[in-house]
């Protein structure tokens, strides 16, 4: 009987193959598999060879095991002299034995943890699954329990407290994260969730969560109501929910109260260590605190005034409670985002430092202090001193993502890539679904020139994309990510799509036209790179370090539109110094 699939695989792993074959039967393809395991004597018989006959698609499962077994090599070699499309499968990285090599030698190589990948490489082979394969919310490796802050409702008479809301929630999962037992999506992702328009226990399965809270709040003058409750998508039960009062005076009880019913509700024991970093409160004062959440909600929005307005309220903050230590490292980071951005008023700089060494006088030695030091420095050019700065960062807290960035930006400043790919890697295992992280190697990457590792780290990130993008289709910048990403994976096909749906779109912003461009460069079509490029020099890209060292762009460098489009930026870089 014809199948869409035959699976190969040693004995020995016999659990992971069932394991697969479950997932593929539940996106809806026929798959064959030998439920004796194949090394057994009489398990190669006329049945295996007639099954190999009625595929349409051939996986093998390798692993130390399977290339050993002979009866994998078998299967395998009939499956070649049959000219099936066969998708090898790594259960683990391993090196392949010479009859397998002669086989699979050209043959991309799909990581069996993601199922993604798989489905897709199964579709190029020209099997389509009919349905979303019913995956387990959490990894077999992983033990921790997955959870999800979602955005909190406004229901305040007035609707115009979202920034309050906005804030209980980036808080909560602050808070949250500090729980090595809990896998806590990050606050861009639950921002994210927003335009976001399917049902929960689709998001659910996209994004591998099964834990979520929801919540809402109300507010009016000093009044707070808070309402939450923790929910097991699986079993569809609310594990807990609660109503909480009072003033903003209570503001941090209701959030460590609804924090630690969180954990109490998953049946999570916290070390000491997690119970102060969950009750930590970053002020005694409640107006100041109301303060700081008010700026965070214009600090997000990234322009010129909301910069502004931010600042005031991080200095009234101040102004209320001036140990308020963590306001002085929020003005100094805002202060370096308005240098880079907008300004390169040396005043910028004067009171980054200032503010830099408030913090540094209560905190001392800390990750976040050395973070913000070695950005301060690296906007003077102080590559050396910066990339040190981020190492004390790394070495003072190992898991401190951010320490990890400012590495890889200080590394590709001094032309130490292979230093700033391996920081980007360790970034993208802290953040393993964090898009930005898995770009930001991808471009490390593409900057060192290794196109194997490029092309296997850009299909890896390809399925974090693509999940994202049938959530929130309409984000325009993530699909140009998503466009440079299928290049890189040599799946042009699908770019010159993806493409085509890009230039319908509108709202680009100038980071996006930049890296729009790198991709029609990349592709080889320099009319449109220059066109784009020039474009996002006039939305106002001003990464000029960029523009000289980004390897897609070496095939200008000789062209006079791109030298003279270069001096254009560097004028307007110093026009805006002095504004």
């Amino acid at each position: 009987m014809p199948h869409d699939i035959f699976i190969s695989y040693s004995s020995k792993d016999k659990e992971k193959a069932d394991q697969l074959s479950e997932l593929l039967t539940s996106a809806g393809l026929a798959v064959w598999i030998d439920q004796s395991g194949i090394d057994l004597a009489t398990s190669w018989s006329g049945e295996i060879v007639d099954a190999i006959e009625g595929c349409k698609a051939f996986v093998v499962l390798l692993s130390p095991n399977s290339i050993e077994s002979h009866n994998v090599i078998k299967e395998v070699s009939l499956a070649a002299e049959k000219k099936k499309k066969i998708l090898p499968i790594d259960l683990e990285p391993v090196a392949l034995s010479r009859d397998l090599q002669y086989h699979l030698a050209g043959i991309q190589r799909a990581p069996i943890m993601n199922i993604d990948t798989i489905i897709r490489a199964l579709g190029k082979l020209g099997l389509q699954a009919t349905q979303a394969p019913t995956l387990k919310l959490v990894k077999e490796s992983d033990s921790r329990k997955s959870l999800m802050i979602l955005p909190f409702q406004d229901l305040s008479p007035t609707g115009d407290n979202s920034w309050f809301a906005d804030g209980i929630v980036s808080e909560l999962i602050q808070a949250l994260s500090n729980v090595k037992s809990l896998l806590v999506t990050d606050a861009q992702t639950t921002k994210d969730f927003k335009r976001y328009q399917g049902t929960l226990p689709n998001y659910a399965k996209e994004m591998r969560v099964r834990y979520f809270v929801e919540g809402d709040v109300r507010k009016f003058g000093d009044q707070i109501k808070v309402n939450s409750r923790l929910l097991d998508i699986e079993t569809g039960d609310h594990l807990w929910q609660d109503s909480l009062k009072g003033t903003m005076d209570d503001i941090f009880d209701i959030q460590e109260t609804v924090a630690k019913k969180v954990v109490d509700g998953l049946h999570i024991i916290l070390t000491k260590e997690e119970e102060e970093k969950v009750a930590k409160k970053p002020t005694e004062n409640a107006e100041a605190y109301e303060l700081y959440l008010k700026g965070n909600e214009y600090y997000i929005r990234t322009t010129r005034s909301d910069y502004d307005r931010a600042l005031l309220l991080y200095e009234e903050a101040l102004r209320l409670d001036s140990g308020f230590t963590d306001m002085h490292l929020q003005i100094a980071n805002t202060s370096l985002e308005y240098y880079r951005t907008y300004s390169r008023d040396e005043k910028w700089i004067t009171k980054a430092s200032d503010n830099i060494a408030k913090a540094e006088s209560v905190l001392g030695e800390s990750a976040r202090v050395y973070w913000i030091r070695s950005n301060l420095v690296r906007c003077l050019g102080k590559y050396e001193e910066a990339l040190h700065l981020a190492k004390l960062a790394a070495k003072l807290a190992p898991d401190y993502a951010l320490a990890y960035d400012a590495i890889g930006f200080a590394c590709s400043a001094l032309g130490r890539k292979e230093e700033s790919v391996d920081a980007r890697k360790k970034l993208v295992q802290l953040r393993e679904n964090d898009r930005s992280a898995h770009f930001s190697y991808l471009i490390a990457l593409n900057e060192l020139g290794d196109n194997s590792r490029l092309s296997e780290a850009a299909r890896n990130a390809l399925p974090i994309f693509e999940r994202y993008l049938r959530l929130t289709p309409e984000d325009v910048n993530a699909r140009v990510q998503y466009a440079g990403i299928l290049g890189w994976a040599g799946d042009h096909g699908q770019l010159l799509l993806e493409l085509e749906r890009i230039e319908e779109m509108e709202g680009l912003d100038a980071a996006a036209l930049f890296n729009l461009a790198c991709v029609f460069l990349h592709e080889g079509k320099n009319k449109n790179g220059l066109s784009l490029l020039r474009k996002s020099v006039e939305r106002g890209f001003r990464d000029i370090e960029t523009f000289r060292r980004d390897p897609d762009l070496d095939q200008l460098r000789n062209l006079p539109e791109f030298e003279e489009m270069v001096k254009e930026l560097e004028k307007k870089i110093a026009k805006e110094k002095n504004v």
